[in-house]
């Protein structure tokens, strides 16, 4: 079975050599080999009931140090005698090692402390259905596009395009207002509402056809009536709601 350890202040060897680097505060790129051999030799044995695996690692760390007290013991060639770095500085390749376990290790500190930050966060859900018991009463065209009521309006538009004739029209003789004041009055005594479709009268033109169907918005958005649907391909109704709600909208008219 294996066990993992994990000592105070490092875990494995490089995480021990960095410790005793930052501890002596000496220049990485210029380790004193002897002396952080002596205190990493002092570490290892100063560890008891370590697991195999991880004693390894430290052991192999322990002779490749001592290996490299050793080269730099002899003499040093001359650099343009040197067949690679190394062989003029045998630190190098440790230096190396250290330096990209440093920045992984530095790394890895930034995600940890964003993963922190990311706990103490909570976002919300973007669930509708959980704020649905807000609403008064559910949307009765949900689901319905702009093509389906520019559908809707082609029998009416076609109707009233049949029925048109060619007359001259005054200036503001048609406007929201007025329109918006006639829907009312059709609409005033009639609590089961009125189809769309026969919304409008026969002799409607397209202009009264365009403006009332705007009229029909405003008061809409105003909720002085309602729009219902009871299927997909059902008849749309006009239903009175709050008429009083209209009324300022049709005496601006």
């Amino acid at each position: 079975m294996a066990y993992a350890i994990h000592l105070p202040a490092f875990d494995g060897p490089f995480d021990l050599l960095l410790h005793l680097i930052q501890k002596n505060e000496v220049d990485i790129y210029d380790i004193p080999i002897a002396e952080i051999t002596a205190q990493y030799l002092d570490y290892l044995a100063q560890m008891e009931a370590m697991d195999l695996e991880i004693a390894s690692e430290f052991l192999v760390m322990a002779a490749t140090l001592l290996a490299i007290k050793a080269r730099m013991l002899l003499p040093k060639p001359p650099p343009e005698l040197a067949e690679d770095e190394e062989d003029y500085d045998p630190r190098l390749k440790l230096v190396r090692d250290l330096l990209e376990y440093k920045r992984i290790k530095e790394a890895a500190g930034e995600l940890e402390q964003f993963y922190q930050a990311q706990q103490q966060k909570f976002s919300r859900p973007n669930d509708i259905a959980m704020y649905e018991h807000l609403f008064a009463e559910q949307n009765p065209l949900a689901g319905k596009t702009l093509a389906d009521l520019t559908e809707a309006l082609r029998p009416v538009w076609q109707r009233a395009k049949a029925a048109e004739q060619v007359r001259t029209i005054r200036r503001g003789s048609v406007s929201v207002g007025m329109m918006a004041g006639r829907l009312l009055e059709r609409l005033s005594g009639r609590p089961d509402g009125i189809v769309f479709a026969d919304l409008f009268d026969v002799s409607c033109g397209r202009l009264q056809v365009i403006v009332g169907f705007l009229a029909l918005l405003e008061l809409a958005k105003v909720s002085a009536v309602k729009v219902r649907q009871d299927g997909p391909d059902a008849a749309i109704y006009i239903i009175p709601g709050d008429l009083a709600a209209g009324e300022e909208l049709a005496s601006a008219g």
